[in-house]
């Protein structure tokens, strides 16, 4: 009969050889075999748990871990902005948006140490990692306008006259072109979807680094937005020139002017309830459409067939940022600023990554982490 293990010693599993020994060998034989198929393949349960536990990590740290505690830090800045400001948060939504958020990182957990299936794990993975960013980015936009700084569109205003471009004579414009209008107003639309696009063809495309590239690109660009809006706060072109007619034949142009009534009561303090259905952009200097829009372009511009289109219809969606997203001339060129010098990173942080040497582990080499 086997020994029994000495009370102290590690408490691992039994080989599947162990018992292996012919009928006739001896006990000696037998407790002999059994110690070298220990020590050749049998580890610690405790180091066990730590290889599952690193798997699982590695399965949902991309697109970087920084992001988890920067989403965590804005969590915490929510709930005491929002205490001091006496604003209630509706707990619904955040209960499901964080049990959606739980769902998709246990999927991606699970099919990480499936090699065969990058694309499904990466799906998951990034749509949690944007959802998960996203709502406390939102949260924390409404909970900056208490802060009731002053409102800069006159000055936006003058600027945009400095660069000759008048709003009222292009809004009377769009006016006497109601079909054109139309068109630009969809394409206006399209940039919620075109985010779900870019998920779905970059990981069914297996283009992993470019597909967590736009992920950090789009959370950074986005805390950017809504911290420079946040210290320069604006009403929107509507409600500065406040035109005597809307463009017709638009789709929801008037959605320029939906967040002026919580802004209103923000700003006033009279704000008491954030309900998540129903929060709208308040952004306006920079605006984060064009921005999006930019990031959407580069993202897929790589994909064959899905790179021609995606230019033109995000070249639109700036074009419509004017009229149907009411914003200012300066407004475009600020966030296409913020995406350059996201991009202009991000092709920094490229570059020294394969310029970084080369070292050799082992038998083999390092090589550098293919991104886009």
């Amino acid at each position: 009969m086997m020994d029994r293990p000495r009370r102290g010693s590690l408490d691992v599993a039994e080989p599947d050889d162990a018992t292996e020994v012919p009928d006739g060998a001896s006990d000696t034989d037998r407790r002999t075999r059994a110690l070298d198929a220990r020590a050749r393949g049998a580890r610690p349960r405790s180091a066990e748990w730590a290889g599952t536990r690193r798997r699982l990590l590695a399965a949902i740290a991309a697109p970087h871990p920084l992001l988890w505690l920067t989403t965590l830090a804005l969590v915490v800045l929510d709930a005491v902005w929002l205490h001091r400001a006496g604003i209630r948060l509706d707990p619904l939504a955040p209960l499901g948006v964080a049990a959606l958020v739980a769902v998709l990182l246990a999927v991606a957990a699970c099919l990480g140490p499936i090699k065969s299936e990058p694309s499904l794990r990466a799906m998951a993975l990034a749509s949690a990692s944007l959802i998960a960013f996203t709502v406390p980015v939102a949260i924390l936009h409404y909970a900056a306008a208490t802060l009731r700084l002053p409102l800069i569109d006159h000055a936006l205003a003058r600027a945009e006259r400095a660069l000759g471009f008048d709003w009222p004579t292009y809004l009377a414009w769009l006016n006497l072109h109601p079909d054109l209008n139309w068109w630009l107003s969809l394409a206006y639309h399209t940039s919620g979807p075109q985010i779900a696009v870019v998920v779905i063809v970059l990981a069914a495309t297996r283009r992993l680094g470019r597909l967590w590239a736009f992920v950090r690109l789009f959370c950074a660009t986005l805390l950017c937005v809504v911290v420079v809006s946040a210290v320069l706060p604006a009403v929107g072109a509507y409600a500065h020139y406040a035109p005597a007619e809307l463009p017709v034949a638009g789709i929801e142009t008037v959605g320029a002017l939906w967040h002026l009534d919580a802004l209103e009561q923000l700003r006033a303090g009279t704000f008491d309830t954030l309900v998540l259905g129903d929060v709208r952009g308040l952004v306006t200097f920079p605006s984060f459409h064009v921005c999006l829009a930019i990031l959407t372009a580069w993202a897929l511009a790589p994909v064959r067939f899905v790179g021609a289109p995606a230019l033109l219809l995000n070249g639109a969606v700036i074009v419509a940022t004017l009229g149907s997203g009411g914003h200012y001339l300066p407004d475009l060129l600020a966030g296409a600023a913020v995406a350059g010098a996201g991009l202009l990173v991000h092709r920094g942080r490229r570059q020294g990554l394969t310029r970084r040497p080369v070292r050799p582990v082992n038998a083999g080499v390092m090589r550098p982490s293919p991104i886009a």
